[in-house]
């Protein structure tokens, strides 16, 4: 073994020092002056000819990128947060430039999606009473894993427009100035009118499609949201949407869509298992325990749930998630220095 180490070792010297010596060679004009006993002057010499080996270091570093079996570096899996922030600020600039009609019918679909993942989360975490009663907490960690996540996962990865996520998104672009007071209205608005659009026709959709049987799971859930009190609605919003939008905004600065589904995946889970209140799963859990016999008024449900969990959906996206992040990384609450 140590003598074919060595053969080798000087075969690479052997051809080295041929490459030198087959460059560095003098012209043929060159040589016969010096067999003439005539001194070449320096002219007469060839200049080493490195093009003829590939180009230089551009042809080398072409040659290392072909045999890496690509022509770029593969992005970061993750942004630096510094770039984090711009790319959210971009994102934010790009939904407000939206059209009203664009926006909603992305909103309807967002509705519908969110829907979906609470549909799962009451058909499986819903409807495990005897877990429920034995190990509470078990039972809010199935309520929490299954359901709410794909919805988010699905959201983000098809562009639709989901209102939570736009109150951190749109809200830095506008504390930034890139975005106006009517872009961001539109933005707010018009996803959340899709939003209750999308998410009552999934609710008429799960009520009429019989798979919930005699599950009381979404009725139970719904007379809980509705009567709570104005304030706990409203802080439960708060942490709720600082939450979903820690979600929405790492998963940004994601690369991979495993990346994404992790950033997502955590802390959409632990809102849910913490109880907390998204306003856009309450325009689906509500609807669909009066559907289901819940003993709810329109009132209860849209002035002392919808509204203040709305409320604090606000301040939990736009103050909680980026207001750090904007005063940090961007233009939040700094003057403008004069030119």
């Amino acid at each position: 073994m140590r003598s074919i180490v060595t053969a080798t070792l000087l075969g690479l010297l052997a051809a080295q020092s041929s490459y030198a010596f087959a460059e560095f060679q003098p012209s043929s004009a060159a040589a016969a002056a010096a067999n003439n006993g005539v001194r070449p002057s320096s002219a007469t010499f060839t200049p080493p000819r490195r093009q003829q080996h590939g180009g230089g270091g551009t042809a080398r570093t072409s040659a290392a990128l072909h045999m890496t079996g690509g022509q770029q570096a593969p992005p970061p899996e993750l942004k630096p947060p510094p770039a984090l922030y711009d790319g959210a600020v971009a994102a934010g600039i790009a939904k407000g430039k939206g059209s009203w009609s664009k926006i909603f019918k992305l909103g309807i679909v967002a509705g519908a999606h969110i829907g979906f993942g609470s549909y799962l989360a009451i058909s499986v975490g819903g409807n495990c009473p005897g877990i429920a009663a034995a190990n509470p907490g078990l039972q809010k960690i199935i309520l929490g894993a299954f359901g709410l996540p794909f919805g988010l996962i699905m959201t983000l990865v098809s562009g639709a427009e989901l209102f939570t996520g736009n109150t951190a998104l749109v809200g830095a672009s506008y504390m930034e100035g890139k975005s106006t007071k009517s872009e961001l209205a539109k933005s707010w608005i018009a996803s959340y009118a899709g939003n209750f659009v999308g998410s009552l026709l999934l609710a008429y959709l799960a009520y009429t499609s019989g798979t919930l049987a005699a599950s009381p799971g979404s009725v139970a859930i719904a007379t809980a949201k509705a009567t709570l009190p104005f304030q706990q609605a409203f802080v439960r919003g708060i942490l709720c949407n600082w939450l979903v939008c820690m979600a929405v905004y790492m998963a940004s600065g994601c690369s991979s869509m495993i990346g994404k589904m992790t950033a997502v995946w955590f802390p959409i889970s632990a809102f849910v298992a913490l109880g907390l209140e998204h306003s856009v799963a309450n325009m689906f859990m509500t609807p669909l325990g009066i559907m289901r016999g819940a003993e709810i008024t329109i009132g209860q449900f849209l002035t002392g749930n919808l509204l203040p969990v709305t409320l604090g959906n606000i301040v939990g996206g736009m103050l909680c998630v980026m207001g750090p992040y904007g005063s940090t990384f961007g233009g939040w609450f700094k003057k403008k220095k004069d030119d």
